[in-house]
């Protein structure tokens, strides 16, 4: 049941985006990013979006789940219950207890649009991968050429060739994204992010695959997987601005909301 008295709207709203966990129990879950369409004292509406969608069947009545959102100075999370299912993608659920703080800034995790690139890591001891890290860091040191490109932007000339924007699943603690071939948990590897603060900056880091699980529905022809993992080196300046890139672009989001809700309203 919901606590008598919580005001859910101190942290959550109507068009705000939240990451999901749906944990239905035995085996199977699913984590994902949801939208906030409409939200009366505990009950909220909810809708999927993007590539990601959870297994058929798996969103049901009583199912539990919980809503995480970033406010400003920690990742705020709080447990909820399925209790009304229009398809897989929407639906609502009942906020239930306490808002509970769970993680401070530097683990705020956004979908973002960026230009990145990545390398497995197969043979390299830990400890030659670190040295690998640090010579290729060395080589970091000027800032990108980047140029506007649909959502995000576009690396001109790295290495001789440009780098597209993707979307990632970003926090100053791992990442998230889509590939096409399978990555072994525990595997090593090096990704490179390219970041469009006010002064571009190129953020080299070592991480560890945590899972890569297949995506079951896709527009796109062969199979894909999502790939977690987590940064296992990584300076603390690239960390503050992998941070400060990610304020920046949940504040860019909020401005773009707010410009339009005089047009559209609220739900």
């Amino acid at each position: 049941m919901a606590t008598q008295g919580f005001e859910y709207g101190k942290y959550f709203e109507e068009l705000q985006k939240v990451n999901l966990s749906v944990r239905p129990g035995g085996a199977g879950s699913f984590d994902g990013t949801a939208a906030i369409t409409s939200l009366k004292g505990s009950l909220a509406w909810l809708e999927i979006f993007g590539a990601e969608q959870p297994p058929p069947g798996m969103v049901r009545e009583g199912v539990e789940v919980s809503l995480s959102v970033w406010t400003g100075g920690a990742l705020c999370r709080c447990d909820a219950s399925v209790e009304k299912v229009r398809d897989d993608r929407q639906f609502a659920v009942r906020l239930t207890g306490h808002v509970r703080e769970l993680q401070r800034r530097e683990f705020f995790r956004l979908d973002v649009t960026l230009p990145f690139v990545w390398e497995l890591l197969p043979g390299l001891t830990p400890e030659e991968a670190q040295a690998r890290w640090l010579a290729d860091r060395m080589g970091l040191w000027h800032p990108p050429e980047m140029v506007p490109a649909g959502e995000g932007y576009r690396v001109i000339g790295w290495n001789g060739r440009d780098i597209a924007p993707a979307r990632a699943n970003l926090s100053g603690g791992g990442i998230r994204f889509r590939v096409s071939e399978f990555v072994e948990a525990g595997s090593l590897l090096e990704v490179i992010l390219f970041l469009s603060l006010p002064q571009p900056r190129t953020v080299c880091c070592l991480a560890e695959a945590i899972r890569c699980h297949e995506i079951a529905l896709t527009l796109e022809r062969g199979t894909h997987y999502q790939l977690s993992m987590k940064f296992t080196t990584i300076s603390d300046k690239d960390r503050e601005a992998l941070i400060s890139y990610l304020f920046a672009e949940q504040r860019r989001e909020l401005k773009a909301k707010n410009e339009r809700l005089p047009a559209r309203g609220r739900w």
